[in-house]
């Protein structure tokens, strides 16, 4: 019982976080726009701007090998909305679905399918978030960005338990450094709460650091590590966005990981894939 009091409170927290957030809006007046180019400006810390929508799409495959195999199959999208020149919000869905296989070859030879020992499982996740530029940032001084935002994930097809939904509040600092000549440091610091989707329930915080290359006007690269899993020690990534039309961009994502596995398995190796559309609506 004491458990769902700290989630009752928790979730209170971080709506009152927010609606605060939105409140300052009115007392900001800078401009938080990037001009340089758009795939600056709509990545890292940096908030839309007044007026501005934007929608973003992807697919996204995990596969985690261990002794116990699993596949996790998802798609996300949301909408981002500028509101003055500091804020946005955010409105998304995300949805996966997650398969178990029982690799016992040491044993017999053969692989159990999950049918007979895990239960595989769909979720879907609505949200609702906030960003609120802090600092504009100044000489070695990075660029802040505040963002916070709540997710109710409800999760069915379980055979061993009844379906259940999951309050998943998120709250995190986005930071990005200058460093000349189209280079950028981007990095962010974030801690979230029963965060289930997909399988985020052991590690409440996240850390990520990118280093960001503006290529061309049309190319932006991107490489870093993320420590955001379940079973992750370090997470190496590399992305590629690519701006087709001064409206329209396309993200091509990987990762490698390894790490301290789950339960009596000793050791785990992650590997992601994630290809996106991003399109500037106005």
């Amino acid at each position: 019982m004491k458990k769902h009091y700290t989630h009752r409170n928790l979730s209170t927290c971080f709506a009152l976080l927010f609606f605060a957030a939105m409140a300052l809006v009115g007392a900001t007046t800078a401009n938080a726009q990037d001009t340089v180019n758009p795939l600056i400006a709509t990545t890292g810390p940096n908030v839309l701007g007044a007026g501005h929508i934007q929608w973003n799409t992807a697919l996204k495959w995990d596969h985690f090998k261990t002794a116990i195999q699993i596949d996790i199959y998802g798609a996300n999208t949301d909408l981002r909305f500028g509101i003055g020149s500091r804020a946005e919000l955010t409105l998304g869905v995300r949805a996966y679905h997650e398969d178990f296989n029982l690799d016992i070859s040491g044993y017999n030879g053969t692989v159990m399918d999950d049918r007979h020992l895990f239960d595989d499982h769909t979720g879907i996740a609505p949200s609702v978030g906030a960003r609120l530029l802090l600092y504009e940032g100044k000489a070695w001084l990075p660029k802040v960005t505040f963002y916070t935002s709540v997710a109710l994930a409800t999760i069915t097809g379980r055979k061993w338990t009844a379906d259940e939904t999951l309050v998943q509040p998120t709250i995190g600092l986005s930071f990005r450094n200058n460093l000349g000549k189209g280079w950028m440091l981007d990095y962010t610091l974030d801690f979230s709460w029963n965060r289930h989707f997909p399988r985020q329930d052991y590690h409440p915080a996240s850390l990520s650091v990118f280093a960001r290359w503006l290529a061309t006007d049309r190319l932006l690269l991107s490489a870093g590590f993320s420590t955001p899993g379940w079973a992750e020690i370090f997470k190496g990534v590399f992305e590629v966005r690519y701006l087709a039309t001064p409206n329209l961009q396309l993200t091509l994502q990987g990762g490698l990981s390894g790490g301290s596995g789950l339960g009596a398995v000793s050791s785990t190796v992650e590997t992601n894939l994630l290809a996106g559309v991003s399109w500037m609506i106005k």
